[in-house]
């Protein structure tokens, strides 16, 4: 629920998403409120209760369920709210999971969890400092390109690489870890992309829904590799099962029938 998942999350609840699950262990810091959501008030919040109290006011057809989760983490203790023995499964049951996590593994894990038990999977990342963009799709079904797939087909070059800021990364005083910088404005525009492809998938088959997608990856640019300003280029891929793929989790025939959405 940072600021491509807190966002996306209002989003789908404005457009009428019935039951939106959300998932975070942080807390809203002060410092990042110019690319969250709620602004200052929030600050100090628990993010997924900040997040479910602001639907609940505003989006009273959307039901909220909320985890205060990090996937996999075992750098401290359970938290008593939450843990993958006992809540992952009921996490993750849903029509699509929406990951904005933008960290490898658990998009590894959750793209193979999705394949596993036939639902779509859509994942959304920024640059740093907001240069640029990808959002991708993973259908169910083995004819349909993996997340796995995704990965060789931005090696080989398939899949523009978007463009980054190369001192787009700051080291905050007192954080162990560096964050990246970048304007809520331009984060937004993949934001909501990820938004429209999850809509579209979810609507498929649905008589006058929302239009579907015949692509799996946008790659977006919203600077030159100079670093200069332009209008949003967005570069779009039909991506099919990459040959040098051998992820049997995603690829096996055998795998759960497609959920309706």
């Amino acid at each position: 629920m940072g600021s491509l998942g807190a966002p996306s999350a209002i989003d789908f609840a404005r457009n009428g998403v019935s039951l939106v699950k959300i998932a975070d262990y942080d807390f809203v810091e002060a410092g990042t409120i110019p690319r969250w959501p709620l602004g200052i008030s929030a600050a100090g919040r628990v993010k997924v209760d900040a997040l479910a109290r602001f639907i609940a006011a505003n989006y009273p057809y959307t039901r909220v369920e909320k985890f205060c989760a990090m996937i996999g983490h075992g750098q401290r203790p359970p938290s008593p709210q939450y843990s993958d023995h006992r809540d992952l499964e009921r996490l993750l049951e849903a029509d699509l999971i929406h990951d904005a996590t933008a960290e490898t593994g658990i998009q590894h894990f959750l793209a193979d969890f999705a394949a596993e038990r036939g639902i779509p999977y859509i994942c959304v990342s920024t640059t740093p400092g907001a240069w640029g963009g990808v959002v991708f799709r993973q259908l169910p079904g083995a004819q349909h390109a993996c997340w796995s797939c995704f990965q060789h087909a931005m090696h080989d070059g398939i899949v523009p690489t978007p463009l980054a800021d190369p001192a787009g990364m700051l080291q905050p005083a007192g954080c162990a870890n560096p964050i990246f910088t970048g304007a809520a404005f331009d984060i937004q525009t993949v934001s909501l992309m990820a938004v429209r492809m999850a809509v579209s998938t979810l609507c498929a088959g649905h008589e006058k829904g929302y239009p579907s997608f015949d692509w799996d990856v946008a790659v977006v640019n919203l600077r030159t590799p100079k670093g200069e300003f332009i209008a949003p280029q967005w570069h779009t891929v039909k991506l099919e099962r990459h040959a040098a793929c051998h992820n049997e989790i995603a690829h096996s025939t055998d795998l759960a029938t497609p959920k309706a959405a």
